[in-house]
């Protein structure tokens, strides 16, 4: 008959130790997995989420552009109504301002006449002004 020997303890326990370290890295594994697919979830969620949110930023800017668009339009048409009116208005006291001038004695009717001058440049400066002003509004829209 075959002669058994009694296992070697020390070997057992050995080859025990082994296997169970082997089987916590075989756990420790799988939970990194799991968390792995876990925060992968989770920031794939969160995404989702804020896609909506972003969207609706974008809708609300393009429908403030728009609102703010149609006030600029608003305010030019506005001002052009209010221009040709001045100018209009310019224009009446100019034939009166020119009847005027012209009964003037010659010492007056010079000074009428540069005053008259600079009043021209300063509406060609209010004008200039205005246009800025309104280059300025347009690109702010």
């Amino acid at each position: 008959m075959a002669e058994t020997r009694p296992p070697d303890v020390a070997q057992v326990l050995k080859d025990a130790l082994y296997v169970g370290v082997g089987l916590g890295v075989i756990g420790l594994q799988k939970v990194q997995v799991r968390r792995r697919e876990l925060t992968r979830s989770v920031k794939q969620q969160v995404g989702e989420g804020r896609n909506p949110l972003d969207r609706l930023d974008a809708d609300l800017a393009r429908d403030a552009r728009a609102q703010v668009e149609k006030l600029a339009d608003g305010f030019e048409d506005r001002v052009k109504v209010i221009e040709e009116r001045v100018e209009a208005v310019e224009s009446q006291v100019d034939q009166v301002l020119d009847q005027l001038q012209d009964k003037l004695p010659e010492p007056a009717r010079e000074l009428v006449k540069q005053a008259r001058e600079t009043a021209r440049q300063a509406r060609e400066s209010a004008k200039e002004a205005r246009a800025q002003v309104r280059t300025l509004v347009r690109s702010a829209a």
